[in-house]
């Protein structure tokens, strides 16, 4: 059983480097794409092994028909290496491998995919603002109040008004987000960021994403993301 575990592994492993190998080649068949923000900071300064990295995407992941990752999901990944250019090393290297999404806050899409494509946030724009990751995280926290309250005449409910100012508000940061997309399906490298270039590991599992530079590398939050993965499929509820 053991040994047919790991044969089924391998060839699911080797499915998914093809499709990704084929995704930089160009061939988008079968080969699901989102694009993110970074949340929180990441450089090669402080970096440390395992660190992770946290992106929000701002768009949603469809499979056969279904959405399988919503806008505004949260994907992981982690650093698997770092270093700092003049400390042992003639580069600053960051390389990151992403883990899975995190949907509604409780399910787990495991993912293999890579970071194929980023581009500097741009000052003043809406995927920098940080009203856009504090709407999703005090959207949960918004309940409405029991039964008991009722609307006056002409007046929306509370459930109703927290529902309309939550999408009303999403479908517009979304749209600004979208707007300001510097990134498309086929973008690849890095835009606003001189002297760092991305390579990737696809040899063996997992797929490795390399950032090098002869700079610090800095990836600010609000730094637009494209990733490019094998069609995520299985979720798993989070204890």
């Amino acid at each position: 059983m053991q040994i047919r575990r790991s044969m089924l592994q391998a060839v699911g492993c080797g499915l998914i480097v093809l499709l990704i190998t084929s995704a930089l080649a160009g061939n988008q068949r079968a080969v699901s794409t989102v694009f993110a923000v970074v949340v929180k900071r990441i450089e090669t300064k402080s970096a440390s092994l395992n660190q992770q990295l946290t992106l929000r995407t701002i768009n949603d992941v469809t499979v056969a028909g279904m959405v399988v990752i919503p806008s505004g999901s949260i994907i992981v990944g982690h650093v698997v290496e770092f270093a700092v250019k003049g400390k042992g090393s003639q580069q600053s290297v960051l390389a990151i491998v992403i883990d899975k999404a995190v949907v509604e806050g409780e399910r787990e899409v495991p993912l293999e995919a890579i970071i194929a494509a980023v581009a500097a946030s741009q000052d003043g724009s809406l995927t920098s603002d940080p009203t856009y990751g504090m709407m999703h995280s005090n959207e949960p926290k918004m309940v409405a109040p029991g039964p008991s309250s009722s609307p006056r005449s002409g007046e929306l409910s509370p459930s109703s008004k927290v529902e309309s100012t939550a999408t009303v508000g999403t479908a517009r940061i979304n749209g600004g987000m979208r707007k300001d997309l510097l990134l498309n399906d086929q973008s690849q490298g890095a835009i606003g960021f001189p002297g760092l270039s991305l390579s990737w590991r696809l040899d063996t599992p997992p797929a490795v994403t390399v950032f090098s530079s002869s700079k610090e590398i800095r990836l600010d939050a609000g730094t637009q993301v494209l990733l490019r993965m094998a069609p995520p499929q299985r979720v798993v509820e989070r204890e």
